[in-house]
């Protein structure tokens, strides 16, 4: 069980992991797009011009490529 802690009092949360590895490999998908969804929105709120913000994520895309490449993905 985690605790997220919030400011007037914590939730507690419950979580069933799959078992299978279609699942866990399902669920690995979702956690990305998630996560990818949440660094497009962050650079979309960053104060700079467009073309900043382009490259910021194109080197964002390029560290991912690099890091999954290293674990033989």
């Amino acid at each position: 069980m985690y605790t997220i802690a919030r400011q007037s009092s914590p939730i507690h949360v419950i979580v069933h992991y799959p078992k299978t590895e279609q699942g866990k490999h399902e669920l690995a998908k979702r956690v990305a797009s998630v996560h990818a969804d949440m660094v497009n929105q962050s650079i979309k709120k960053l104060n700079c011009p467009s073309e900043q913000k382009v490259q910021l994520l194109d080197a964002v895309l390029i560290t991912a490529s690099n890091t999954r490449k290293k674990a033989g993905e």
